[in-house]
């Protein structure tokens, strides 16, 4: 290992270690990292001094080597790679042990020409390594783990809450179907968990992440690759929906009392979503879903000029909402996720710079179209909104919604939905009354029960 590689990695781990306040105050270990696969010894001790040397702060103090190879002594231990692996009495004596509040154990292997490194965060009061606590990294060489290190101990080291995550897989589809199912599924779907305030590891991130490590091609897995996947994501738990039928059927009518004639459509959507244990790789729960949707229920205004792709993806953004997401949030998997009811109170809607002003006629309901959603606030400028104007956003269950169109007139804000389609697939509209959110099939009632 070159002088400049540790120098680069002494960097980053002081930087992040320092910064991390969850640490504050707490006595911090980092054990001899422990080397498989032929890596050099020099380079693991190497590697070890530059840590425990290096890491400087008055907010918390840095145990010794030597101060942990007592500690270590004391419970019956002579190597770090027995941290990983004790038993109850180790435990209850390491527990025992004043000194050390946390010990940061660490593995590089060879696997092939690439280095595996697995870090990891022991709670030496308990004894437990951490499971949520787990950073991966698979590297070509040590320049790039060093490159890498930075962003995998943050959230190594990060609060506890960001490490409950999950990740949404590629769905499993098995009939003939559109291009755009996979994609609008699982936006919608990860839409419809954010607006629950489930925390998840973003789409985008997921699909890079797989690709990177050959996985972008992800079918219906054995639990051990499921378990990789999970690793490689840093998540608990992994969703992936399995679609048996997906179609929109084109039926023919003839009115004889009037000699009407045309047609109407119906759309079917069937399968399941998986929960998916990211430790074990076994499945926590499975949600069912075999819905058939009606479209005359949508008002002909609407649809006149939608296209079979428009049914099919109208049919999405039902289901999901509808009959998905309750049965999701209902499972024992998800039970400690939820929202407390407190949190779930909606707030009412604001202007990304100022709280958007509704227009009031009457009290008439007030349309938009929800464009995305967020755990951050968001500038109107932001690339993420593709150069649309006039965004606003609200708040609900701690996640930003943002929206564009602000209008009494349900047509113009379907028209605008229409518009936007391209550069927003899975956008939709909702509807406000004096500044509350509301049914938006109620709202549409409503407005057309005004115009007449």
């Amino acid at each position: 290992m070159t002088a400049m590689n540790f120098k680069k990695l002494f960097t980053v781990f002081a930087c992040v270690v320092l910064s991390v306040g969850a640490f504050a105050a707490d006595k911090l270990a980092v054990a001899e990292p422990v080397g498989k696969g032929g890596v050099p010894a020099s380079d693991i001790e190497a590697f070890w001094g530059i840590l425990e040397s290096s890491i400087q702060s008055d907010e918390y103090t840095l145990v010794s080597r030597g101060a942990l190879k007592q500690m270590l002594t004391e419970i019956g231990l002579t190597t770090s790679s027995d941290l990983v692996s004790l038993n109850s009495t180790q435990k209850a004596k390491l527990g025992e042990v004043e000194g050390v509040k946390y010990i940061l154990v660490s593995e590089i292997s060879k696997f092939g020409t690439r280095l595996n490194c697995t870090m990891r965060i022991l709670d030496a009061t308990t004894g437990e390594i951490d499971q949520a606590r787990t950073a991966n990294l698979r590297v070509k060489d040590l320049d790039e783990l060093a490159d890498q290190i930075e962003a995998a101990l943050q959230k190594l080291l990060s609060d506890d809450k960001a490490l409950h995550r999950s990740a949404i897989l590629a769905p499993v589809i098995k009939v003939s179907a559109p291009g755009y199912l996979a994609d609008d599924f699982n936006v919608r779907l990860e839409n419809e968990m954010l607006d629950k305030g489930l925390r998840l590891q973003n789409l985008q991130s997921v699909a890079k992440i797989l690709k990177k490590n050959d996985m972008d091609n992800l079918g219906e897995l054995e639990p051990k690759m499921y378990v990789k996947a999970g690793k490689l994501l840093e998540v608990e738990m992994l969703i992936q929906a399995t679609i048996t039928r997906f179609e929109i059927e084109k039926i023919a009518y003839s009115v004889a009392e009037t000699g009407n004639s045309g047609f109407r459509y119906i759309g079917n959507l069937e399968g399941s979503v998986r929960i998916i244990s990211a430790q074990t790789g076994e499945t926590l729960g499975s949600v069912p879903f075999d819905e058939r949707v009606d479209f005359r229920s949508i008002p002909i205004s609407t649809r006149r000029d939608w296209t079979v792709d428009d049914y099919g993806k109208h049919l999405i953004r039902t289901v999901i909402p509808q009959k998905v997401i309750p049965g999701i949030m209902k499972s024992p998997a998800f039970k400690d996720m939820n929202p407390p009811k407190a949190e779930a109170e909606e707030k009412k809607p604001e202007a990304v710079e100022k709280p958007a002003e509704e227009p009031k006629i009457d009290d008439a309901p007030v349309f938009k179209v929800q464009i995305s959603t967020g755990s951050k606030k968001l500038s109107p400028n932001d690339r993420q909104f593709k150069g649309l104007q006039n965004v606003e956003y609200y708040e609900e269950n701690g996640v930003y919604k943002y929206t564009v169109g602000n209008s009494t007139d349900y047509n113009a804000i379907a028209q605008k939905r229409r518009e936007i389609l391209d550069k927003f697939p899975g956008a939709f509209i909702i509807a406000f009354k004096n500044g509350t959110k509301m049914n938006v099939n109620e709202a549409i009632s409503e407005f057309k029960a005004r115009k007449k």
